[in-house]
């Protein structure tokens, strides 16, 4: 509940309460309330991700030096885990991969035509089975 407290300059007393700080404690017109703000130049978690994932690392394979970017070395080090028989690699491999790709053994469930569905396609085969008897005959 707003409380009113007696203004010092003689008017109305003002209401204070939850949502309504006394004027003194209110943020003052044309000050900030965040005057030091987010620094220029700061990056977000999402824009470091994607730095780092997409950063390029130099790594030795049959003894030749390769360059390849962090997330395709990541995958590539869970995909040899995951051959090595590491349960949890191949757990998070799979995870990936079906969110990637999805599952191929989905298949959209066929469902029954409904009654005007049947009227559209009777009448569609009635008019196409006319045409080509029609053709047939003039041959």
């Amino acid at each position: 509940m707003a409380e009113p407290i007696d203004d010092p300059d003689g008017g109305e007393p003002e209401k204070v309460g939850y949502g309504r700080p006394p004027r003194k404690h209110q943020f003052q017109k044309g000050k900030s309330g965040n005057p030091r703000g987010r620094p220029k130049g700061a990056k977000g978690l999402k824009a470091e991700l994607l730095a780092v994932i997409n950063e390029p690392v130099t790594i030795t394979v049959n003894g030749k030096p390769k360059r390849m970017r962090t997330l395709s070395l990541v995958l590539k080090s869970l995909a040899t885990q995951a051959a090595k028989g590491k349960v949890d690699a191949a757990d998070k491999l799979l995870k990936l991969v079906i969110e990637a790709f999805g599952l191929e053994d989905e298949r959209p469930v066929s469902r029954e035509l409904s009654e005007t569905d049947r009227l559209i396609l009777s009448q569609f085969l009635d008019e196409d089975g006319a045409a080509i008897k029609k053709t047939t005959d003039a041959a």
